[in-house]
């Protein structure tokens, strides 16, 4: 059994995975949407695939946000197989969305809790004011 991966890292575009043992940079840019889309027919059918926990989706995703082709490409399936699907697959969808949102880190649940209504928790449980 692999130790679950440690969480992604987002910088400047640029989402860092673990993938059995190896930090792989995923590049939100216009070559890797482009290369998904044109295997996927759209980002929608990535995600979909990837919901599925589709293999050869999880794979040519990482690989052309890497960059990676020859060995590099290949060794990406071994890596994946390795850490696991059910491990790989949310970090990929996680990717996709980075991906769709232009390269922007998405929003921390941390960052939705400071814009919460005042006494949203006392109207929850019924108190008063």
């Amino acid at each position: 059994m692999t130790v679950p991966s440690t969480a992604p890292r987002f910088a400047h575009g640029v989402m860092t995975v673990s993938l059995d043992g190896e930090d792989v940079e995923l590049f939100a840019n216009v070559r890797a949407s482009r290369t998904i889309c044109r295997l996927y027919g759209g980002l929608q059918q990535a995600f979909t695939n990837t919901n599925a926990f589709d293999f050869d989706t999880l794979v040519n995703v990482v690989n052309a946000a890497a960059g990676r082709v020859g060995k590099q490409a290949e060794a990406t399936a071994e890596a994946i197989f390795a850490e696991g699907v059910v491990v790989v697959a949310p970090q990929v969808l996680l990717f996709l969305n980075f991906l769709a949102g232009g390269g922007k880190a998405p929003k921390t649940d941390t960052a939705k809790a400071g814009k919460a209504e005042p006494d949203s928790e006392a109207a929850a449980s019924g108190e008063a004011g």
